[in-house]
């Protein structure tokens, strides 16, 4: 299983981008993304309920240099056929989760 992680990972890592760089200004809360490769050169933060909207053989790869941190009571939420199985977070800072925050 980690080995399987791992390989995850470094494939995720060295995805191109393929809906820009640091959206947001890093806060995704409150915003729609569809499918692809998102990069971050600074945390992730989600500080209003994200929705990923796709079908479901989609892929969406969010990408940071910096954390991921997901305030409380926030939720991601999956639109259409979005799967969770096809949402990959590469992060190499560290990972917060608030209290009663929901990641699917």
């Amino acid at each position: 299983a980690v080995s399987d992680m791992e390989t995850a990972y470094t494939d995720a890592s060295q995805r191109q981008n393929t809906q820009g760089y640091n959206k947001g200004g890093g806060n995704i809360g409150g915003m729609t993304l569809t499918p692809g490769v998102y990069t971050f050169f600074i945390a992730i933060r989600i500080n209003a309920d994200v929705t990923f909207s796709g079908g479901a053989d989609d892929v969406f790869i969010l990408q940071t240099t910096g954390e991921l941190l997901q305030a409380a009571s926030t939720k991601v939420i999956l639109k259409g056929r979005a799967q969770a199985k096809n949402i990959f977070w590469q992060v190499e800072g560290r990972v917060l989760v608030g209290k009663t925050a929901v990641m699917q």
